[in-house]
C-alpha cells in the first residue's frame, strides 16, 4: 500500500459513523480490562457502547463480523498518530523525537501495546475466516501489521540513505527499533519530570545509533 492510499485509509476511518466507532471502542475497552475477544457477545458490546443490540446489527451481519473489523480499527487507531508522524516530512532524527514526543505527551504505554497484542492473540480461528461480506481483504487483521511494517521499513531506510548508519539487515533493523521503543515506555514508566525528558529521549536515541553502527564491516 501507498503512503497516499494509508493517508485516505485512516481519514476514512476518522469519518466512520458515531455509533459505528462507539461500538469499536466498547470492544477495545473490553480487551483493555482483560476480557477474552472470543467469549464477548454482542450484549456485552452493546451495553458497553450505550447503544441498542438491534443497532448494532444494522452495521453488521454477525459478532465474528464485528470482531474481525474491530480489531483492524483498534490497532490502527492506537497507533495512527504514531504512523502519520512517520510519514510527515522531516529527517530520521526529528521522526523518532516526535514519536518519543507523542509517547510521552499521550502515555502511550505498555497497556496499549499489551493490548493489542492480546487482541491479535486471542482471535479464535473461526474470526480468522473473513466474515466479512464486501473487500474481506481490507479488514484482514494482517492488513494493519502490512501497514506497520511498510513504514517501518520506509522509516528505517530513510536512516541509511541519510547515512546515519551502515546496518543494511531489514530484520536487524527492526529489532533494534523495537527494543529502543520498548526501552523509552520502560523509563517513561518510572520518570516524570519533564526536565529529564530529553536526557531520556537522548539515551534512547544515541543507543539505537550505536547498535545500528555495531556490526560495520
Amino acid at each position: 500500500m501507498k503512503n497516499e492510499e494509508l493517508y485516505g485509509y485512516i481519514k476514512e476511518m476518522e469519518n466512520l459513523p458515531e455509533k459505528e466507532v462507539k461500538i469499536y471502542a466498547a470492544v477495545g475497552a473490553l480487551i483493555k480490562e482483560g476480557k477474552d475477544v472470543s467469549n464477548l457477545t454482542i450484549s456485552e458490546i452493546s451495553n458497553r457502547a450505550g447503544i441498542g443490540k438491534g443497532t448494532t446489527y444494522e452495521y453488521f451481519d454477525s459478532k465474528e463480523e464485528l470482531i474481525y473489523k474491530a480489531l483492524h480499527y483498534f490497532v490502527i487507531d492506537s497507533l495512527k498518530v504514531v504512523l502519520l508522524k512517520m510519514l510527515n516530512e522531516g529527517s530520521f532524527k526529528d521522526k523518532f523525537y516526535s514519536i518519543m514526543d507523542y509517547m510521552w505527551e499521550s502515555r502511550l504505554g505498555e497497556d496499549t501495546i499489551q493490548s493489542i497484542m492480546s487482541f491479535v492473540r486471542n482471535l479464535s480461528p473461526a474470526l480468522k475466516e473473513a466474515p466479512v461480506k464486501e473487500n474481506p481483504e481490507k479488514y484482514d487483521p494482517c492488513t494493519a501489521t502490512a501497514f506497520i511494517e511498510m513504514l517501518l521499513k520506509q522509516y528505517l531506510n530513510s536512516g541509511f540513505e541519510e547515512g546515519i548508519f551502515t546496518e543494511e539487515d531489514d530484520s536487524f533493523r527492526k529489532n533494534v527499533l523495537s527494543s529502543q521503543v520498548l526501552l523509552f515506555l520502560f523509563l517513561m514508566k518510572d520518570i516524570r519530570e519533564e526536565k529529564r525528558k530529553k536526557e531520556i529521549e537522548d539515551y534512547v536515541y544515541d543507543g539505537m545509533i550505536m547498535l545500528l553502527n555495531s556490526r560495520k564491516k
